[in-house]
């Protein structure tokens, strides 16, 4: 078996939310019976993208969707996304993100999604809504909720409204969106990127702030990740890290979400699942990571990876930076980022010589050290 190219993912669009001048409807549920849903769009809206019907009279006054409608497999939860689809499939779990302004984060709370098959009156009874959304949660802080549920297996695949109301049935917003059938009628558009931690250690007590600049959202942080600074720390030589917006002390910081993951093997290796502890504990001592550091990256991917017949690794570093750059400030002295993508493989491939992975050249840590490492499943 040779080693085929793996195209790469299509990062999802970000739909931008905007009150729509113009735009002259009630929103609002017809006085003539309280169980109808009229809305006039406005001209120009298009499939999937998102517009208010009371352009002067909306709950949110920065709603988005953070990525396109997607979906993933039924059987993992909220707190394990591995896949978006676009669009949504069939027997998959419908996820759609939103940004709000913190001030308006628990009256957002009360919002939840009708979805309608979708018909050119814009005309619908409540009783006809497919599903009805409840919010989920929010993403890493207060400015982002979320809609979560199972499509049923057997909806038909069409173009479907959907529309954002609050308890007292007040419309804030609307968009529409495509559902299809399969997986092989959709995009898999974004994958996880697991668990990278930051360590940090300065030679003195250093004040710092940590920011990323991440091509997709983040679905988790620990301790949480603020939107305006990232995090504000005071780290400390022995690598302890303190937050100091509560006062309390941690290892490392974390953090996880969902990307556009480099998928190219054009610098990869293939190693038998029962030799990946060796391999990996061999490979992270050449980039410089300590045992400890080590040992935290091997516990987290070996079970993962030792079961499979083989695994194929690569550490893409140059598209890793450009998909989640990392910014401290003070600037450290050296930075070290491990970011490992891998396949599991039924039977080992054979790679050619000129995309074989090459082994990192030393890294001597001196003055104030940043460490991170990361990686994704495909």
């Amino acid at each position: 078996m040779k080693l085929q190219k793996i195209t790469s993912l299509i990062l999802a669009f970000v739909i931008l939310a905007s009150s729509v001048a113009g735009c002259s409807s009630s929103g609002v549920l017809s006085e003539e019976d309280s169980n109808n849903i009229r809305i006039k769009p406005p001209e120009d809206a298009c499939e999937g993208e998102l517009f208010y019907p009371n352009p002067d009279d909306y709950m949110l006054t920065d709603l988005r969707m953070v990525n396109s409608v997607g979906s993933i497999p039924a059987s993992y939860g909220i707190s394990s996304l591995d896949a978006t689809w676009d669009p949504p499939v069939a027997g998959r779990n419908i996820y759609v993100a939103c940004s709000v302004e913190e001030d308006d984060f628990d009256e957002a709370m009360n919002l939840k999604i009708l979805m309608f098959e979708h018909n050119d009156n814009y005309s619908w009874n409540l009783e006809d809504a497919v599903l009805v959304i409840e919010t989920e949660s929010h993403i890493g802080s207060p400015n982002y909720i979320t809609f979560y549920h199972e499509l049923p297996q057997d909806i038909e695949a069409g173009l479907y409204t959907f529309i954002v109301m609050n308890d007292e049935m007040k419309i804030d917003s609307v968009f529409e969106y495509e559902i299809v059938d399969s997986d092989e009628d959709s995009e898999c558009l974004y994958m996880e990127v697991d668990k990278p931690v930051i360590y940090l250690y300065p030679e003195t007590d250093t004040e710092c702030y940590v920011t990323l600049d991440l091509q997709g959202y983040l679905t988790c942080t620990y301790p949480s990740y603020n939107e305006d600074y990232g995090w504000h720390v005071m780290a400390h030589p022995d690598g302890t890290i303190t937050n100091l917006d509560n006062g309390r002390e941690y290892d490392y910081l974390f953090w996880e979400g969902e990307c556009d993951v480099p998928d190219s093997f054009n610098n990869a290796v293939c190693v038998r699942g029962c030799d990946t502890a060796q391999f990996l504990e061999d490979y992270l001592e050449a980039c410089g990571l300590t045992y400890s550091e080590m040992d935290d990256f091997i516990s987290y991917w070996l079970p993962r990876m030792e079961g499979n017949e083989y695994n194929l690794i690569s550490f893409p570093a140059e598209e890793y930076e450009e998909m989640a750059s990392l910014n401290v400030s003070p600037a450290p002295d050296t930075v070290i980022r491990v970011y490992m993508v891998y396949m599991p493989l039924d039977e080992e491939v054979q790679i050619p010589e000129e995309q074989q992975l090459v082994w990192p050249s030393s890294i001597e840590r001196t003055g104030f050290t940043v460490v991170e490492w990361g990686g994704s499943e495909l």
